[in-house]
């Protein structure tokens, strides 16, 4: 009979604690919505009162797309993909289908975290590996932008986990895999398409494989499109699509912020009303997030960090972007974490991109939120900020840690080469 080693045993008794932490905080974290009776496109769960408000005018017959409902930012702004799933279930309690779907919720934010983590855990050893998960489950379950994910029953949590399905096919080498999840991501909601654009990354193998997985995926929406409604409802999907850019809400990129800063948005009290200003700062700070998105493109060696960190800077680009979309972020915690661990000493660059990483995760644990016209500016930006200061921060991190990396292994090769005798 095998004798297990002690680093077998402690790695043993850390994975039961990681799947008991886990089961505990996703029971908790479903008891908290499990009361709740979706009634409208208000307050708790109004997202997912739109989606099901939305299967149920198909079901009717009727288009699932109310440019009335849109103007009062209360519309269904996505493909039909996401009223066409719960089709079969919109005849059901409000009640029962929520519960459903809030389960569905925290399952898809388990499994994006756990394929995250086999996508860039393959350097750790027995014990250090539940420990990134455990740090992982924790990150993204107690996390509020995930808190805000559920309460409203939203579907970026499907969206992660498509997106990082695509990272590992990616990863494996599954290049047609990988693009037709991130088509499966852009038919839940429509900027995850923007996530592509990390296929132009320089180096990358297969692109071409991967754009026809892509493509081939995207074909979906225009068909049911036509398929539930003819082509008064492509037009329809293509205009509310265009249409949402407009939405009255809170935005965190780059267009939103200086609004928030610079003029009377409605949503916290300006710094100063200046237009100038507030078009002179929105040039700068695009003109900033797309020269961060090219130096991912030509820099990074790494085809996971590299696709979130182009991914993050696609969501700071973006016309509408919401304080969940924080949570996209998580991965590259996650990643530079799992460096540290690797091989942990507290005196490299490693260590400190991921101390800031994790000061970003505190800095964005509950903040956002709290606006209105007596909230101050620079509170209600700051996850933008802090957001923007972390990808920036991991882009150049990277960078410096591949020439880290490179100048180590060329050392090595020179010393191996004078013990070994050669030239």
């Amino acid at each position: 009979m095998k004798t297990l080693t002690r680093k077998q045993v402690i790695g043993g008794a850390l994975w039961l604690l990681v799947f008991a932490g886990t089961a505990y905080m996703a029971v908790r974290r479903y008891q908290e919505f499990i009361n709740v009776v979706p009634n409208g496109p208000v307050g708790i769960s109004g997202d997912f009162w739109t989606f099901l408000h939305a299967s149920r005018a198909m079901s009717a017959g009727r288009s699932p797309y109310s440019f009335s409902e849109l103007a009062q930012g209360a519309g269904y702004v996505y493909s039909a993909f996401i009223a066409l799933l719960l089709l079969p279930f919109c005849h059901a309690g409000n009640q029962h289908i929520w519960r459903i779907w809030t389960v569905l919720s925290i399952v898809a934010v388990v499994v994006f975290g756990v394929l995250v983590m086999m996508a860039e855990s393959c350097a750790l050893g027995t014990w250090r590996r539940p420990l990134l998960a455990g740090f992982i489950m924790i990150t993204a379950l107690e996390f509020m932008p995930t808190t805000v994910e559920f309460t409203s029953g939203q579907t970026d949590s499907f969206v992660l986990m498509a997106l990082a399905a695509a990272v590992l096919a990616s990863d494996r080498g599954r290049a047609a895999t990988s693009g037709a999840f991130i088509g499966v991501a852009a038919l839940i909601k429509t900027w995850p398409l923007g996530a592509a654009i990390s296929l132009c990354r320089r180096g990358y193998s297969k692109r071409r494989r991967a754009l026809t997985g892509l493509l081939i995926t995207l074909l979906i929406a225009p068909i049911l499109a036509l398929i539930i409604g003819g082509t008064s409802e492509l037009v329809d999907f293509i205009k509310v699509t265009v249409d949402a850019r407009n939405q009255q809400l809170p935005n965190f990129s780059v267009w939103g912020i200086p609004k928030v800063l610079f003029s009377n948005s409605g949503f916290a009290r300006p710094e100063l009303v200046s237009t100038p200003l507030r078009e002179l700062v929105t040039v700068a700070l695009a003109v900033w997030v797309i020269g961060l998105l090219v130096l991912v493109l030509h820099w990074s060696d790494s085809l996971v960090l590299g696709f979130w960190n182009a991914t993050a800077c696609v969501i700071l680009l973006l016309p509408v972007s919401h304080f969940v979309y924080t949570m996209f972020w998580l991965p590259i915690l996650w990643i530079w974490v799992g460096r540290w661990l690797a091989a942990p000493r507290f005196n490299d660059l490693v260590f400190f991109i991921s101390a800031i990483m994790a000061l970003w995760w505190l800095v964005t644990f509950n903040t956002g939120m709290d606006y209105g016209l007596s909230s101050p500016s620079l509170h209600f930006a700051l996850t933008f900020f802090a957001n923007l200061a972390a990808v920036g921060v991991s882009i150049l991190g990277d960078h410096l840690f591949r020439i880290h990396s490179n100048g180590e292994s060329q050392a090595g090769s020179r010393q191996a080469t004078f013990i070994s005798g050669g030239p």
